[in-house]
């Protein structure tokens, strides 16, 4: 009786998959593509910066209390922060 233990993993396809295509055809990816990413990683650069200059500008908040200016401005400095990281991610992979 034999014993196996499947021990899960990340399953990476290697042969197929559309970057290695374009790899072996040597392509690039297309110049619209790069365009349309660049545009979407500027946009939330930009709500980044002003949910952090907002955050800055209303000065310190009282422990135990919340308000909905801050609580919003911390939710798109977060969200676009995250946003940013994947697409600067999927930017170096597209290279």
């Amino acid at each position: 009786m034999a014993l196996s233990l499947h021990v899960p993993h990340l399953h990476v396809p290697h042969v197929g998959s559309a970057q290695d295509q374009a790899h072996q055809q040597k392509t690039k990816p297309s110049k619209f593509g790069g365009i349309v990413l660049t545009i979407g990683m500027l946009v939330a650069l930009a709500a980044w910066v002003s949910s952090v200059v907002a955050l800055l500008s209303l000065g310190p908040v009282e422990f135990g209390t919340e308000s909905a200016t801050v609580v919003g401005w911390t939710a798109l400095g977060i969200l676009s922060a995250i946003s940013l990281f994947m697409m600067g991610i999927w930017k170096v992979h597209r290279a």
